[in-house]
């Protein structure tokens, strides 16, 4: 959809005071809230709407505009332009320019949850691990970051904020501080090859135990240093390339192919839901589906016919 080229004043003096109020609450995404409204300006107009007197019925009849008009909008991209003018209701609502939310009871689609992409197996992360290049000191840097993300699990958001305090060395543990919750803590196994080469990088280091272990000049700038580094050495070493995430990904179907319960798998990944655990089944229900169709007697008939 294009966005509304000409609005009426009324349109123009709310979206005006929505953008003032969404300045104040100094929203990021503040562009894309605008932008929202502004294609929901251009259904109501479609449709001979104004935007304080719509029903509930409205806004079912909008979601289903949405999945139908533009059929490269995916299920995520239609909740988010969804949200975004449940909160224009929200905020007209608490402002008193209208008496309900239209847009309070509006369900969201319902969205099934990709199967993860580019896990390696256990021999290419072997290979990726074990043969990861070491050019200079930002490369020893990189290197204990890999390990954590695999031997832990981790998250590179949760180990670019690790203290030295958070490693228990002794006893082969790490304590995570939850990024959606700053005051919860949770505590997770730290692998010897791990703490190892965490070692090796801290090695000759002056860091208290408050420093962080991997400094950031800037938000995410480790994060697109391991990127393109990893992109180099998968191309270096023949391997799919693969991301920053993709080690929590591969531990995760490696221990649950292995025999680990999926309740500790969620234990040892830090999930809240068993849901989020669930979609690395999915995986390994793939990988027997495909050795059935190789291996099971009656499908090798078939293939012979």
């Amino acid at each position: 959809m294009s966005e509304v080229e000409v609005m009426t004043t009324k349109q123009q003096n709310i979206l005006t005071e929505y953008e003032r109020y969404l300045t104040l609450k100094k929203i990021k995404t503040l562009g894309q809230y605008i932008s929202s409204v502004k294609e929901y300006f251009e259904y109501l107009d479609s449709i001979g709407g104004e935007y304080n007197s719509v029903t509930q019925m409205t806004g079912d009849e909008y979601r289903t505009y949405l999945f139908t008009a533009d059929k490269s909008l995916s299920r995520p991209t239609i909740n988010n332009k969804l949200n975004r003018v449940k909160s224009f209701y929200r905020f007209l609502l608490k402002k008193g320019y209208i008496g309900s939310n239209p847009f309070y009871r509006l369900e969201n689609l319902k969205c099934c949850k990709n199967l993860p992409r580019n896990i390696l197996n256990v021999g290419d992360m072997g290979r990726l691990l074990d043969d990861f290049s070491i050019l200079t000191n930002d490369d020893i840097m990189l290197k204990s970051i890999v390990e954590l993300l695999y031997g832990s699990g981790l998250r590179i958001s949760e180990v670019v904020t690790l203290k030295l305090s958070d490693i228990d060395f002794d006893n082969g543990y790490i304590c995570i501080t939850e990024s959606k919750n700053n005051d919860k803590r949770r505590r997770v196994v730290a692998g010897e090859v791990s703490l190892k080469t965490l070692k090796h990088y801290l090695k000759g280091k002056k860091i208290n135990s408050a420093d962080y272990l991997y400094p950031q000049k800037k938000e995410g700038s480790i994060k697109n240093q391991l990127n393109a580094k990893l992109k180099r050495e998968c191309r270096r070493l023949n391997l799919k390339t693969v991301t920053s995430h993709s080690f929590r990904h591969s531990i995760a179907t490696h221990i649950l192919r292995a025999g680990v319960g999926i309740r500790e798998v969620q234990e040892f990944l830090g999930h809240k839901k068993i849901a989020s655990t669930e979609i690395y089944t999915r995986v390994v229900v793939e990988d027997l589906k495909n050795i059935i169709e190789k291996c099971h007697p009656r499908e090798l008939e078939l293939n012979d016919e």
